[in-house]
């Protein structure tokens, strides 16, 4: 009667990639053209999680970050933006598809429970006419999937205090003066991040100054520390054919 049941939800309702719809043979949420997996091939930096040349071992800092320096202590990501995440984080922030939030969160859980992450889920905030125009905030949401998997808690710490352009984008400031002083923390937060170790969530990261400034607040308000968790990294060096959306 089981194996009769399951093939009767199985035909009203097959499998399907969670992004296009295509019909899947197992549950493995995405088709071909659509891969979404852990990245675990590919090194990283490891504190801003760009990823490097296939030659250097897997936690090197890159140039940027040995150049600059970072004040949130690590990120971790689910891959690379140009290697096949961009259609889901597009979807995701700009295609009213808040679903992806259960995938992209299922995936960037694994990641941050594979490093141990304890402390307290800081989500980047929209602001509130970019937020009013989207009708959501989807770091909000993958903030609140990533506490539900994870067990720890979201705080909604930071307050966006001015709109800015995207960052890379031809308008734009140098991308560190474009979030200069974008953030603050709010006051009712102040209490619950002293002494804690947060994690900033976001969708997608190029240079890391939006996660820095972020951080440098949160610091300067008394968190112990501060790491990143990200969907997508994305590339900053001049000439990648990767994109922020």
């Amino acid at each position: 009667m089981l194996e009769l049941w399951t093939g009767f939800v199985d035909a009203l309702y097959p499998l399907g990639c969670r992004l296009c719809g295509a019909a899947l043979e197992t549950d493995t949420l995405a088709c071909a053209a659509h891969p979404l997996e852990l990245d675990r091939a590919s090194p990283r930096c490891g504190r801003c999680a760009a990823e490097l040349p296939p030659a250097l071992p897997d936690g090197e800092l890159c140039p940027d970050c040995r150049r600059h320096g970072r004040r949130f202590e690590r990120a971790l990501c689910i891959g690379s933006y140009r290697g096949g995440l961009h259609d889901w984080v597009l979807a995701f922030k700009h295609g009213g598809r808040r679903d992806l939030a259960l995938p992209l969160g299922a995936l960037l859980a694994e990641r941050l429970l594979e490093h141990g992450a304890a402390g307290l889920l800081v989500p980047v905030p929209l602001h509130p006419l970019r937020h009013f125009e989207r009708g959501y905030d989807q770091a909000a949401l993958l903030a609140g999937e990533l506490a539900r998997r994870t067990r720890l808690r979201k705080l909604h710490a930071l307050v966006r205090t001015r709109a800015t352009r995207p960052q890379g984008s031809a308008l734009s400031l140098s991308r560190d003066a474009n979030v200069r002083g974008a953030f603050r923390v709010r006051r009712l937060a102040r209490r619950a991040i002293q002494g804690q170790e947060l994690w900033l969530v976001d969708d997608v990261s190029t240079s890391g100054s939006t996660a820095d400034e972020c951080a440098r607040v949160l610091l300067h308000a008394g968190a112990a520390r501060v790491g990143v968790a990200l969907v997508a990294r994305a590339s900053s060096v001049p000439g990648s054919t990767s994109r922020l959306p």
